[in-house]
C-alpha cells in the first residue's frame, strides 16, 4: 500500500486526497448543502446537536468547518471523525478517520508515480488557492471601504430617527455634543437611503432583492481600516428596524447583515470622553504611561448604551460573540482593563459557550477583566429602554 498511515506523509497524503474532494466527504458525512456556497454557510449541526450553529467554509483548497456551539473544528478529515463520534478521540479521531477514509475512497490503491505528481500539484493548487482567497477578499473590502465612504452622514437621517425613537439613543444630546453644541456622534455610523438586501430560502436560491433604507457602520481591523460592513436595514420612516417576509420555504430574513469576514474586527463606536484616537492614545501610552479601560459590547445598539452609561471610556463593538476570541488577541497596548458587556443569553447554549471561551481569552491577555450583565431585558439597550 503507497499511503503509509503509521508515518507524517501518509496523512498528509489522505488529508490532500479530501480536501481535493470536498463534494464527496460531504456525501459520506451525511451533509446536504445549500445552492449558495460562498463566505460562511451555516447549517444545523450534522450530529443533531444544534440549530444552525455549525459553519462550512468550501475554497479552492479545500473545506474547513466549526461548531459554535462546542468551538470542535477541523478540515476533512477532522469532519469525518466528528460525524462518525470519534472526534473525541486522540488527535481529534485522526487515525480513524484516516483507516475510514482510505478505505472508502480507495486510496490503498494509488501508486508512488501518482502520488508524487499529486503532491507537487497539490502544492500548486494550494498557493493559487490562497492568491485567489487574498484577491477576493481585497475586493470585498474595498467594496465595504467605497460603500462606507459614499455613505451619508447618520445625522438628519432615518438611521438617527431609528436611533432615537427604537433605540432610545439621542445623537443630539450628551455626551454626543461637543464644544459650542457641535455634534461629535460616532464617525462610524452612516446611513444609505436605499441599499441592497437580497432575500434567500434555506438553501441559498435568491428569492427577491429590494433596496431599504439601510443604517451601516465600519468594521475595522487592528490598523483601524475599514475591512468590512455592519448592516442595519430600516423601516422607510426610521422608526424600526426593517421587517422582511420569510422566503417561500419560511426561511427568515434577518435585517442585519456583516459583508465580508469581520473575524478580529470590531466596531469604533466612542473614543471617550476627551480622549484622542487610537494612534493618539499608543503614543501617549509609549511616552507618559497613559492606560485606559476599554469597554466591549456585542453590536451597535448596546455599544451606544454603553456610552451614555460611561462616557468616560472607550468603547468598541465585537460584531459577534463568535469574534470575541479574535478582538481579545488585538486589545490595544494602552489598555489595561477591559469591561465586557453580557447579553442575556442564558438560554441559549452556543451563546453561553462562546462568552466563556472570549472571557478565557480575554482573561489570558493579563488584563483585569470584568462583565456587565443587563438586569432588564436582552441588552444594555433593552436596560435603557426599561424593557423588563
Amino acid at each position: 500500500m503507497s499511503i503509509d498511515l503509521r508515518t507524517k506523509q501518509g496523512f498528509e497524503d489522505v488529508k490532500r486526497h479530501l480536501d481535493d474532494r470536498p463534494d464527496e466527504v460531504l456525501a459520506v458525512c451525511g451533509i446536504t448543502l445549500p445552492a449558495k456556497r460562498g463566505g460562511t454557510i451555516l447549517i444545523d449541526d450534522p450530529r443533531g446537536q444544534g440549530k444552525n450553529n455549525f459553519a462550512l467554509w468550501l475554497r479552492a483548497d479545500g473545506l474547513s468547518w466549526k461548531n459554535y456551539t462546542t468551538d470542535e473544528k477541523g478540515r476533512s478529515l477532522e469532519l469525518i471523525a466528528y460525524v462518525n463520534g470519534w472526534y473525541h478521540l486522540d488527535r481529534r479521531g485522526g487515525v480513524e478517520a484516516a483507516r475510514y477514509a482510505v478505505d472508502r475512497f480507495g486510496l490503498g490503491r494509488i501508486n508512488n508515480a501518482d502520488l508524487d505528481r499529486d503532491r507537487a500539484l497539490a502544492k500548486e493548487k494550494v498557493e493559487q488557492a490562497q492568491k485567489d482567497a487574498s484577491a477576493e477578499l481585497k475586493r470585498a473590502q474595498a467594496w465595504a471601504f467605497k460603500t462606507f465612504m459614499e455613505a451619508r452622514p447618520i445625522l438628519d437621517s432615518a438611521g438617527e430617527t431609528y436611533l432615537r425613537e427604537a433605540r432610545g439613543v439621542d445623537l443630539r444630546a450628551a455626551p454626543f455634543i461637543g464644544p459650542r453644541g457641535g455634534s461629535i456622534a460616532p464617525h462610524s455610523l452612516r446611513f444609505l437611503p436605499e441599499h441592497p438586501y437580497v432575500h434567500r430560502d434555506k438553501a441559498g436560491n435568491q428569492t427577491a432583492r429590494t433596496r431599504p433604507p439601510c443604517m451601516i457602520a465600519c468594521c475595522v481591523d487592528r490598523d483601524m481600516k475599514i475591512v468590512a460592513l455592519h448592516q442595519t436595514w430600516l423601516r422607510a420612516d426610521g422608526r424600526g428596524k426593517a421587517v422582511f417576509s420569510p422566503a417561500p420555504d419560511g426561511t427568515l430574513q434577518p435585517a442585519r447583515k456583516v459583508f465580508p469576514s469581520s473575524a478580529g474586527a470590531v466596531l469604533p463606536l466612542w473614543k471617550g470622553t476627551g480622549q484622542g484616537g487610537v494612534t493618539q492614545a499608543l503614543e501617549s501610552f509609549k511616552n507618559d504611561g497613559v492606560v485606559e479601560t476599554l469597554v466591549l459590547t456585542e453590536g451597535v445598539e448596546d455599544g451606544l448604551s454603553a456610552v451614555l452609561a460611561a462616557p468616560q471610556h472607550r468603547t468598541w463593538g465585537m460584531i459577534s460573540l463568535s469574534n470575541m476570541a479574535h478582538v481579545a488577541g488585538r486589545l490595544p497596548e494602552f489598555t489595561d482593563a477591559v469591561i465586557v458587556h453580557q447579553q442575556n443569553d442564558w438560554m441559549k447554549s452556543a451563546a453561553v459557550a462562546q462568552f466563556e471561551r472570549g472571557m478565557s481569552a480575554m482573561r489570558a491577555t493579563g488584563r483585569m477583566v470584568a462583565t456587565v450583565a443587563a438586569y432588564g431585558g436582552k441588552d444594555l439597550n433593552d436596560t435603557l429602554r426599561g424593557e423588563d
